[in-house]
């Protein structure tokens, strides 16, 4: 099903869009809205890949993917004033603008995509309060040790000279980044530990930016999905998140890379995505 495209902020130069994927069978008169991963550097907001997208249509649900700024050209404020801009669009505009018969809405996000989503649920500035959050290999706080030091994993790959990465950084805010021409950048950042240097280079207002277990214990119900063996985010955090989020289910993946969903075709991701659908139906 192709998408309506609707734009609903402009950041600088950028024009920030949203693409929203109706239901027409078993309506739930809610909407999931999405934030891609790509470690706040890369990717683009239509990631998500048509099986898992139909999962949630034929279930009822809209889908509503939403773009944001990516880092370094966007430090991590402005890319979170954004997603909340994204949020507080849908919720005062779901009847005017995309005529849907409720604001109604649960938010999902992959990986980083996640931490936005956790965020996002735990803002007490967004009146309108999300139903539920899904997090698939998401995290919930920009201090963890895995970010702020260099990744044994990632120094497994070729070197990312500062040079080339100084060379790929564009001069104007951007929404889509391919791999291609984006994930240099956060190989630098993960070789080095230098990550949150590029999403935060002032320091000082950090802790606005990752959750306290009294934050973690007062957001609505999570779904949380993690591979075990995952070498991008450690499956602690999936593990902590279970445990300091009262109201969670943890679906547990065997043996599979961060992004276990990756391949629609792989039959114990798209279990999982059948495990969102009844989890959301709760």
């Amino acid at each position: 099903m192709e998408p309506e495209i609707f734009s609903f902020a402009t950041y600088s130069s950028l024009t920030l869009s949203a693409s929203l994927y109706r239901a027409t069978d078993n309506l739930k008169n809610e909407t999931i809205l999405y934030f891609h991963g790509g470690g706040l550097i890369w990717g683009d907001r239509d990631d998500l890949p048509a099986a898992y997208v139909n999962s949630f249509l034929n279930a009822g649900y809209n889908l509503l993917t939403v773009d944001y700024p990516l880092a370094p050209e966007t430090t991590l404020p402005d890319i979170y004033s954004c997603v909340v801009d994204a949020v507080k669009w849908f919720t005062g505009h779901s009847d005017t603008v995309l005529h849907l018969p409720t604001n109604n809405y649960s938010l999902f996000g992959r990986s980083a995509g996640a931490y936005l989503a956790l965020l996002v649920g735990s803002d007490l500035n967004i009146e309108k309060k999300a139903n539920k959050i899904i997090s698939f290999y998401g995290y919930s706080s920009i201090q963890e040790p895995f970010y702020l030091l260099p990744s044994k994993h990632y120094q497994t790959y070729p070197s990312m000279p500062k040079s080339l990465i100084d060379q790929l950084i564009q001069p104007k805010p951007l929404a889509k980044g391919t791999l291609e021409t984006r994930y240099a950048i956060y190989l630098y950042a993960r070789q080095t530990g230098r990550w949150l240097d590029l999403l935060l280079p002032d320091k000082k207002n950090q802790n606005q930016f990752s959750l306290t277990d009294e934050e973690l214990t007062a957001l609505p119900p999570v779904f949380i999905a993690q591979s075990r063996t995952d070498q991008d985010v450690p499956f602690q955090q999936g593990e902590n998140l279970s445990k300091k989020i009262p109201d969670s289910k943890f679906s547990i993946i065997e043996n599979a890379n961060h992004n276990f969903d990756g391949d629609p075709k792989n039959e114990e991701a798209l279990a999982v995505y059948q495990e969102v659908i009844e989890w959301l139906s709760l």
